[in-house]
């Protein structure tokens, strides 16, 4: 099996894995989010930690990180992607526990454009026509949600947004993977450490308290988290960018349709609209991904 192959399948698992994640936080609904969020930040860190040193080239990782210490502004930056992710996470594990799986999956449909939009603001990227025309459609679609709703979808927004930005604050840095999570849950790992102490103590600590499978799925939060991110990045490197930009799809259409045929949230007349909407800005996206790709093998 080629490169290619092994890569595809690596990047197909990872999305479905993605795409699954909603059943996964369900089991977890008894659960406080916030201290499920501290759970998956302290078993992701104990997880890559267990990588890093079975990694034949640890001492590689190792000397990544040292040299991240060494330079300021790649560390700040780092900080500010563990917490943009952090409030991603965050963000998502409160949208499944509350029935908003839709919203959660409208946020991922979002993220890529929003990603090009912060790159015009931040890096001075260009658009091209086809681009435009799909921002155009995003920015109809959440003025429709506000009209139509009186409300704009924070939790779509808001993961959107964060996820954006945190592959903003990424493409700043250039590290590894498995150095960059280690570093990324390393980071945040104190205050989760502290959130649980704090539970703890007040005896307010209710994950041993809903059964074994429960306490399983929370030791396993770790694996979970990380796993799916390391195949990304081991697929994502011999696939064509715009394979990889269709395929980051099949996530938030998966939790689409688990969020209608699994958990039966109901898909008003409105949000039908905005989907539409979005849809026809991802066709327009995978159109001009797949366009430019050509032009630059012409």
């Amino acid at each position: 099996m080629n490169n290619t192959k092994k890569s595809l399948i690596a990047i197909l698992i990872c999305y479905l894995s993605w795409g699954v994640f909603p059943v996964y936080f369900k089991l977890l609904k008894n659960i406080d989010a916030y201290e499920v969020l501290s759970h998956r930040i302290i078993w992701s860190f104990v997880f890559m930690l267990f990588i890093v040193f079975i990694s034949k080239n640890k001492k590689k990782i190792f000397k990544e990180i040292s040299k991240l210490w060494e330079d300021k502004k790649k560390f700040i930056l780092l900080v500010i992607a563990a917490i943009l992710i952090t409030i991603n996470w965050l963000t998502y594990i409160i949208a499944v526990n509350t029935n908003h799986v839709l919203e959660a999956s409208f946020g991922y449909y979002l993220n890529p454009i929003v990603t090009i939009i912060l790159a015009v603001i931040f890096l001075k990227e260009h658009l091209s026509r086809t681009q435009i025309i799909a921002c155009i459609c995003v920015g109809i679609s959440l003025l429709y949600l506000f009209i139509s709703l009186g409300s704009l979808p924070w939790i779509s927004i808001m993961l959107a947004l964060t996820f954006g930005l945190y592959s903003l604050c990424k493409k700043k840095i250039v590290i590894s993977p498995k150095a960059s999570l280690l570093v990324e849950t390393a980071i945040v790992f104190p205050i989760a450490l502290i959130y649980i102490s704090y539970l703890t103590i007040n005896n307010n600590l209710t994950f041993y308290t809903d059964g074994t499978m429960t306490i399983i799925w929370i030791l396993l939060s770790g694996a979970i988290t990380a796993v799916p991110l390391m195949l990304f990045a081991k697929g994502a490197n011999h696939i064509p960018l715009y394979l990889l930009g269709i395929l980051q799809y099949i996530p938030p259409t998966m939790q689409f349709l688990i969020g209608i045929f699994v958990y039966g949230e109901a898909l008003s007349i409105e949000k039908l609209i905005s989907f539409i909407i979005i849809w026809i800005a991802v066709i327009v996206f995978c159109y001009s991904t797949v366009q430019s790709f050509k032009n630059k093998n012409i």
